[in-house]
């Protein structure tokens, strides 16, 4: 197992965060986490001859913005001003609270990734299996495609069925977890970005995820949404429970839409752990709360907290052209790229 591990963490630092001798590397980590990957990264990391400090702290009870509260935020910002490369593995991620924002003011070279609870399972299937080549000219050609579009539909055939329009010049992501470079990064596999928000019309149907509350819904999760905004959630019993936390917040930024996202990492399976769920390949994701900068520039819009919902095996169209049939690339172009993924 040990051997197992440090291959998978080698992966990580060799692949995505580029790690060079003598640099600093800073790992987060709380409660949640499984120590035997924290330290397999930090082995790695040394043998690599870098300067690593690994940081455990308490789960705070909420993510982003909520995490503030229950995190000793002052002294993760000074260890962090003075870093190269800080990998995130808290269960309750920072990203997106203030403490996360005043540390990327505060160190503008640094390399951080949001890598939130991930597993050994998790860091081989979406890390160590994928042909970054490939997916890097896939998702690029992707982005273009959905830069160009203007009229999206998804559909999927547990009933969801929703329209939106996009914003010219907004943000597309690809993350392709390239940490090599200053600023924010995701795990590989993922196309996100923000439509224009109150054209967001229709129902989605969640199978796959709701996060941070629920995991694996037992039975879809259907949400009504007009002009971009939750109406109800019905379906599992998880719904209740879903919509009652949002709601907790009394915060009306909690029931609007954040985001939509595309899993394209050809190694993700459906875990309950949202990092690796959101990168199921041919899934939506959908979120509700805070929108960040780099979706929204120049400042995103703040919320309470944020959270991320994944519906499976989704069509997509744009402009009238499917894209996605229930899960598979039928873009003839798209399609002969995705061959030799992983």
């Amino acid at each position: 197992m040990d051997n197992r591990l440090e291959a998978v963490a080698e992966s990580l630092l060799k692949n995505l965060f580029a790690l060079k001798e003598e640099e600093v590397f800073v790992i987060t980590a709380d409660e949640g986490n499984d120590r035997a990957v924290i330290e397999a990264v930090a082995r790695v990391a040394k043998k690599q001859g870098t300067k690593v400090l690994t940081i455990y702290m308490p789960t705070p009870e909420g993510v982003g913005m909520a995490a503030d509260a229950g995190i000793a935020g002052e002294a993760l910002i000074g260890a962090l001003s003075a870093a190269d490369a800080w990998a995130e593995f808290n269960t309750k991620w920072i990203f997106g609270g203030q403490t996360y924002i005043r540390i990327m003011e505060a160190n503008k070279k640094l390399r951080h990734m949001n890598l939130t609870g991930a597993s050994a399972d998790l860091i081989n299937n979406c890390i160590a299996k994928v042909n970054y080549r490939q997916l890097r000219k896939f998702g690029l050609r992707f982005v273009e495609m959905i830069r160009a579009g203007k009229e999206f539909r998804m559909t999927s055939l547990t009933g969801m069925d929703l329209t939106f329009t996009n914003v010219p010049g907004r943000p597309v992501l690809c993350e392709l977890g390239e940490a090599d470079h200053p600023g924010t990064y995701m795990l590989p596999g993922q196309i996100a970005w923000t439509p224009d928000v109150e054209s967001i019309n229709g129902t989605i149907v969640f199978d796959g995820a709701l996060a941070p509350v629920c995991g694996i819904p037992s039975a879809p999760v259907r949400a009504d949404i007009r002009h971009g905004q939750v109406q109800h959630f019905y379906g599992a019993p998880e719904a209740g429970r879903y919509f009652d936390w949002l709601k907790s917040y009394n915060d009306p930024q909690m029931l609007n839409i954040s985001h939509t996202g595309l899993g394209v990492n050809p190694g993700a399976i459906l875990s309950g752990d949202i990092l690796q769920d959101q990168r199921v390949w041919g899934s939506a994701t959908w979120a509700f709360g805070s929108i960040g900068a780099n979706l929204l520039p120049p400042d995103g819009i703040p919320g309470a907290s944020h959270s991320d919902c994944v519906a499976l095996n989704i069509s997509m169209w744009i402009d009238g052209e499917e894209i996605i049939h229930n899960g598979k690339i039928v873009h003839l172009e798209l399609a002969e790229l995705a061959k030799g993924l992983a």
